[in-house]
């Protein structure tokens, strides 16, 4: 029984994790532990793109009791899941994994580019996934990276596709597990989510084994990452819920005007 309870903590981790998507990847997207404060690889830059945040928080001590449960959660289940995971699988085996996952998520990327208006970049996405799915063995490599046509190409997700048309953020929530996000974001996910292959394969089939079996490895690939970028948002701060909140909003405005 000590064993079998944080082991059900984890798998209901990642398999909510996986399921959310991450809105925007976090690279950027998925519903990261800070929402998606700051993206890996230098992003962190986004932080200073706002000067001023303004965020409607009408319910800010429920999201304030949320925010610390979740807090728990990261710091005693997430963390030390996280390092068992780095632990047992090489950084080339965690990065095809990542890759793999990425490169399912193509369908939510075509679709918002497509939503968007932007057709070069929908043109774009598809090439980077016949590359990747052909020369990079299901998209275990990602081969595109080193065609300067396909590289860097900004990510794409529904969230972010209601930004360029002019819906706002709304009130500011702090959802459980996936941390903070907007009414926007949040209804943004669930259209991630429906758009998401893995979600149609646990629909199809069904089972709480096989919607574990295959949503949890999406969800665990971007464990470390995501804890880190917690950390990162919070670790210093005076207040770390204002810190997850600002960086979050800061973060998403930036990914809406790429």
């Amino acid at each position: 029984m000590k064993l079998f309870l944080p082991t059900l903590a984890c798998a209901a981790l990642v398999f909510s994790a996986g399921c959310a998507g991450q809105a925007g990847e976090n690279a950027p997207g998925a519903a990261a532990p800070t929402g998606k404060a700051v993206a890996s690889g230098g992003a962190d830059a986004d932080w200073d793109e706002v000067a001023e945040v303004k965020v409607h928080d009408p319910i800010e001590p429920v999201n304030r009791g949320l925010f610390w449960f979740n807090h728990q959660l990261y710091t005693y289940v997430a963390k030390p899941f996280s390092k068992a995971y780095k632990f047992v699988f090489p950084q080339p085996v965690r990065h095809g994994i990542r890759n793999a996952y990425d490169n399912i998520r193509f369908p939510v990327r075509l679709v918002n580019h497509t939503l968007q208006g932007r057709l070069d970049r929908s043109a774009k996405e598809t090439g980077k996934f016949l590359v990747n799915t052909t020369a990079g063995v299901g998209g275990i490599m990602k081969p595109s990276e080193k065609i300067p046509a396909l590289a860097d190409l900004p990510s794409a997700d529904t969230g972010q596709t209601f930004a360029k048309w002019g819906v706002p953020h709304g009130p500011y929530v702090v959802l459980p597990v996936l941390g903070p996000s907007s009414c926007r974001d949040a209804v943004g996910t669930a259209g991630d989510t429906a758009l998401n292959p893995i979600s149609w394969l646990t629909f199809v089939f069904g089972g709480a084994a096989w919607t574990t079996g295959v949503s949890a490895p999406s969800g665990t690939h971007s464990l470390p990452d995501r804890m880190d970028t917690y950390d990162l948002a919070t670790k210093d701060a005076v207040d770390p819920y204002v810190s997850a909140r600002t960086g979050y909003i800061q973060y998403r405005n930036a990914a809406a005007r790429r």
